[in-house]
């Protein structure tokens, strides 16, 4: 059994908790006229599973607040960071709390930002990176374990694309198991968001896992919502509600919630 379908029994039960009741029929009053297909995928803070198996994170906290301030329901799915996008563009999927904007992506995706982050590379600390100071980018015989779906950015896009010519780069379905690749020594590197770093770290703490920063390009996290499914009126509606967040300070609450506090500062969006 995948982890994703072993997560699905118990993340459910606490993700249809998000929007409250579910609407009877369409309302003139409200711009959603039927429940809106949220995806969540295991990209912690973000989203992650509690000691009782209950889903939590940014995405969760900012779900209930997007569909408090805009009266849509939102009804939750799961789904892989690969399988998240062929869902929007096939339709099947109305909105996402967090993805990175690209030319393809912005074909079939709205995308509203919240928050900067930076990616860092993670290695064991008996990794062949050693001392501290070494950058395992400089080593020819690197191995990298990754995750589908996902975009990294410049900083990366030629290291990975000669690793890959090497067959060093091994691709997973999600996030956890590629730091799990590094923490068994499977692999001898991955590249993490940097705040997924105290989660894994605190996930691995038996065997020891190092961050090492190589001055990347910060990048845009945003709220995603389909424009096939999904009409100007919806994006205008969530457009709204997002910087109403960012004014009154709920956006800065919820980072508060999840993030420790020298990190909020540099990667909360307050841009209206």
């Amino acid at each position: 059994m995948t982890l994703a379908l072993r997560i699905l029994p118990f993340a459910f039960a606490a993700l249809l908790l998000l929007a409250g009741p579910v609407i009877a029929g369409p309302s003139a009053e409200l711009p959603c006229n039927r429940p809106l297909h949220l995806a969540f995928s295991m990209l912690p803070p973000l989203y992650y599973l509690g000691p009782n198996g209950d889903g939590r994170g940014i995405e969760v906290d900012l779900a209930q607040e997007m569909s408090r301030r805009t009266g849509c329901v939102l009804q939750p799915v799961y789904e892989s960071r690969v399988r998240l996008w062929a869902a929007l563009d096939a339709s099947q999927v109305d909105i996402s709390m967090s993805g990175v904007a690209t030319e393809e992506r912005e074909r079939y995706a709205v995308f509203l930002p919240y928050m900067h982050f930076r990616n860092v590379l993670l290695v064991r600390n008996d990794a062949r990176a050693t001392p501290v100071s070494t950058n395992p980018m400089n080593e020819p015989d690197t191995t990298l374990a990754l995750t589908s779906g996902f975009r990294y950015g410049p900083t990366w896009d030629s290291w990975i694309g000669q690793l890959q010519a090497r067959d060093q780069v091994s691709l997973v379905a999600e996030e956890g198991d590629a730091v799990r690749l590094v923490a068994i020594g499977r692999a001898d590197a991955t590249i993490v968001r940097e705040i997924a770093w105290p989660y894994y770290a605190n996930q691995f703490s038996d065997r020891p896992l190092r961050k090492i920063d190589v001055g990347a390009v910060a990048g845009t996290m945003s709220m995603v919502l389909s424009r096939k499914t999904l009409d100007a009126a919806v994006h205008k509606t969530f457009a709204k509600a997002l910087s109403d967040m960012k004014a009154d300070g709920s956006l800065r609450r919820i980072l508060q919630k999840h993030l420790p506090v020298e990190l909020v500062d540099r990667v909360i969006d307050s841009g209206r």
